[in-house]
């Protein structure tokens, strides 16, 4: 019998964590949630869903942050598969479900993925998969899927940890050292939404916009190996840069279209650096509508 273990770490949103929690249970193929109070005050046990038999509870008594709450959860993971849901986000009926059709349909592939957006946009039913069985070369120009929609093999996910020395963008860092060890294949679906949209990000900007860079360090060969990599590269630097100096954004969006011309994404964010803040915040927001 298929066994799928679900990692979701959590820090102070009791308000949130019992919804996130349920949409595990709510999936028929869920064997272990396993929550990791990352120092939560009070602690997550006390949140209603939680007293549910297949959800364990593991606490670090000191926050330690995302990654290594993250891992703690992996190394207690006993499923065959492994999922992760940030504990302000919820999945969608059937997306194990779909997860685990995508993966018995291609079995060389070590990790499905999904769409995740701020709204629901349709099941799963008959959506279209896709082997990428060279994820790294898509990954250059293609956002990384969010962790929200990743279920991975147990053998490909004992081999991968989320870097703990990064400040922010650990998520990319994961799915791109996923993609180092095996081929993905990819549900085009939302299948996971994320919290409201006007809570802002608990990390700052600024050290967002780091740990971009120091991702082109660790990943060059995924990141800027080509003219539409580093275009890519370019326009994802450009919208963390629009949020703290709108000069140093349209610059970002110009290097973008000098090593690719014809970039609608270029173009687009170029446009929203020089547009009045309303349209420009209108932009952003259709941006991230199902981006991943």
């Amino acid at each position: 019998m298929t066994s799928v273990s679900v990692v979701i770490p959590s820090h102070n949103r009791p308000q949130l964590i019992d919804a996130a929690v349920a949409s595990v249970l709510a999936q028929p193929e869920t064997t272990e949630v396993i929550v990791v109070d990352d120092g939560s005050t009070p602690p997550v046990a006390a949140v209603g869903s939680l007293g549910n038999t297949t959800v364990r509870i593991v606490r670090n008594a000191v926050a330690q942050g995302p990654s290594r709450a993250r891992n703690r959860g992996l190394d207690e993971a006993t499923g065959d598969f492994v999922g992760f849901l940030d504990d302000d986000d919820v999945w969608l009926p059937g997306k194990l479900a779909a997860c685990l059709r995508a993966l018995e349909a291609h079995p060389e592939a070590g990790v499905a993925a999904h769409r995740t957006g701020y709204a629901p946009t349709g099941g799963a039913d008959g959506a279209p998969l896709k082997l990428l069985t060279e994820p790294l070369r898509y990954f250059g120009t293609h956002q990384t899927p969010h962790p929200d929609s990743l279920l991975v093999r147990q053998g490909v996910a004992g081999k991968i940890r989320f870097a703990e020395d990064l400040g922010a963008a650990e998520d990319v860092d994961f799915a791109i050292e996923l993609a180092r060890v095996a081929p993905f294949v990819m549900i085009d679906a939302v299948l996971a939404v994320h919290g409201p949209d006007d809570v802002p990000s608990a990390i700052g900007v600024e050290k967002r916009i780091g740990a971009r860079k120091e991702l082109r360090h660790r990943h060059g060969d995924v990141l800027y190996t080509d003219n539409p990599s580093r275009a890519f590269y370019h326009v994802r630097l450009g919208h963390l840069l629009r949020q703290v100096s709108k000069p140093q954004a349209a610059r970002s969006f110009a290097t973008a279209l000098r090593y690719q011309p014809r970039s609608v994404l270029a173009w687009r964010g170029l446009a929203a650096t020089l547009l009045p803040a309303s349209l420009a915040r209108r932009i952003s927001k259709q941006r991230r509508i199902g981006d991943t």
